[in-house]
């Protein structure tokens, strides 16, 4: 029971995180409406670590996150691609998109955002702005 709990707030403070951090950085488009996953993450995941359970319930949460934007989040291989409303040319695009997502992604995965006008490769962009 108290796995069950902590999953869920912990799923619940890292889409906050996500949430406020792009809100309060981003000037790429409006910003994202935080929505938790849904479903109980720690139930779902049948007994293996909260943080396990988290990570399994991230691509679906970042998707409702940025409803607003219209994004649609697949995993192909291991990179998250990311597919949503925004401009891929405008000044430091991407730039606060790619660190939120960045973060709630497993380790072992990386992040590519699709915007109708162009792909930015997150690992590339971080390595740009060095």
């Amino acid at each position: 029971m108290q796995s069950g709990i902590l999953g869920r707030v912990a799923t619940m403070a890292a889409l906050l995180a996500l949430g406020l951090a792009t809100a309060a950085c981003s000037n790429e488009a409006e910003p994202p409406q935080v929505v938790a996953a849904s479903g109980s993450a720690a139930a779902q995941a049948g007994g293996s670590s909260v943080r396990e359970a988290i990570q399994d319930q991230m691509l679906p949460a970042i998707e409702k996150t940025y409803a607003s934007r219209k994004a649609q989040v697949s995993l192909q291989g291991s990179v998250v691609h990311v597919r949503m409303d925004g401009d891929a040319s405008a000044p430091n695009a991407g730039w606060t998109d790619c660190r939120a997502i960045s973060q709630l992604i497993r380790k072992e995965q990386t992040a590519v955002l699709e915007f109708p006008n162009g792909t930015i490769d997150c690992p590339a962009l971080f390595k740009a702005m060095e």
